[in-house]
């Protein structure tokens, strides 16, 4: 598949990296599609899947897939597929989501009217209609985890969802990883993902690099998007438990630091 080198005629592109997502690869792709006079932009890497995903894409000029002959990983992934792409906007999307066009649009037109913002999402559901955790969240801290993990103090730790939600659109610390669009040149002059990350927490460490470099993030309550989560992982639940142990330690190192009494480590 290829895409054209003509000028972009819509605002964003998609960028997915997919490994054995199934069914909803093409369910994503196909919903961001579904009803649009001008076909959206999407980059595909698909990271060596064995379940055919990849093949049950429909071919189109707007789309490009990339094949990959190893797992390369997320961050790794995201970073190649962003390599040249011309939109002011680019939406980093999880394969097992669904978002429509006009979900898409509200974004955009969210950061077209706060040129101060560097990223914006919406409000993340499981299947069954419930919010994820991750959907509205803080950046994490030595303080927020330990009062996260104790539960004894709901709302202080990272997870925000215990909690009502904004009625308008507001400035927040950080959004779900799983659908984020964010200015392109913001992405490119941060460096893209630090590819350090093993599978998680990449999205937190760009979302403090956007705030460290004097940008905002912003959240859209009412805007609803539909995340299966773990189609990817669900077979392998310790390597991702390490994973998620692994990248939590290299953001504290990386972030907090100065905060981090040795002791406490």
């Amino acid at each position: 598949m290829t895409v054209s080198n003509a000028e972009p005629s819509v605002e964003a592109t998609v960028l997915i990296v997919n490994y054995n997502s199934g069914r909803w690869l093409a369910r994503c792709v196909n919903a961001l599609q579904e009803g649009q006079a001008l076909p959206i932009p999407c980059r595909i890497l698909d990271n060596a899947s064995t379940d055919g995903s990849h093949s049950m894409v429909p071919e189109a000029p707007h789309i490009e897939m990339i094949i990959s002959g190893e797992n390369l990983g997320f961050a790794v992934g995201i970073n190649q597929l962003a390599k040249g792409v011309k939109t002011p906007y680019m939406l980093i999307l999880n394969p097992d989501c669904l978002l429509r066009a006009d979900g898409l649009k509200r974004m955009v037109q969210e950061l077209n009217i706060h040129p101060e913002a560097a990223m914006v999402s919406g409000r993340v559901f499981n299947l069954d209609g419930g919010e994820q955790r991750g959907s509205r969240r803080r950046l994490p801290d030595p303080q927020r985890i330990l009062k996260e993990l104790s539960g004894r103090t709901p709302g202080a730790g990272v997870d925000l969802v215990d909690q009502p939600a904004p009625i308008e659109p507001c400035e927040v610390e950080a959004v779900s990883g799983a659908c984020m669009l964010v200015r392109t040149q913001v992405f490119n002059d941060l460096g893209g993902f630090d590819c350090h990350y093993p599978m998680h927490f990449e999205d937190l460490d760009l979302m403090a690099r956007i705030r460290q470099a004097g940008h905002t993030i912003r959240l859209i309550p009412d805007l609803a998007i539909s995340h299966a989560g773990g189609i990817s992982s669900h077979h392998r639940p310790l390597a991702v438990m390490r994973d998620k142990h692994d990248g939590l330690w290299l953001y504290l190192n990386k972030h907090c630091r100065d905060s981090w009494p040795a002791w406490s480590r």
